[in-house]
């Protein structure tokens, strides 16, 4: 199992394989730049930090860091770096 934690450790969802994580992390990216663009905020100085976690043995599997880009549609680094590779 491999748990999704905000930038407090916060647990905010888990999936029983890292790829299916790797796929709900880059939708939870995509809705809070959504949110972002939705709300009018500005994202200057906004960084959105997410870990994902082993939860059977406490080892961090990914870290991954971004700031909302309001002024083009949302372009996964996520599942792009992993097709790359």
């Amino acid at each position: 199992m491999y748990e999704i934690r905000d930038d407090r450790e916060n647990v905010i969802d888990s999936r029983p394989t890292f790829e299916e994580a790797e796929q709900r992390l880059d939708e939870i990216a995509r809705q809070a730049t959504e949110q972002a663009a939705a709300n009018a905020e500005g994202t200057a100085g906004m960084t959105l930090s997410w870990t994902i976690v082993n939860a059977d043995t406490g080892e961090l599997a990914a870290t991954f860091t971004m700031t909302p880009d309001t002024t083009m549609p949302y372009h996964s680094a996520i599942l792009d770096d992993r097709d790359d590779a």
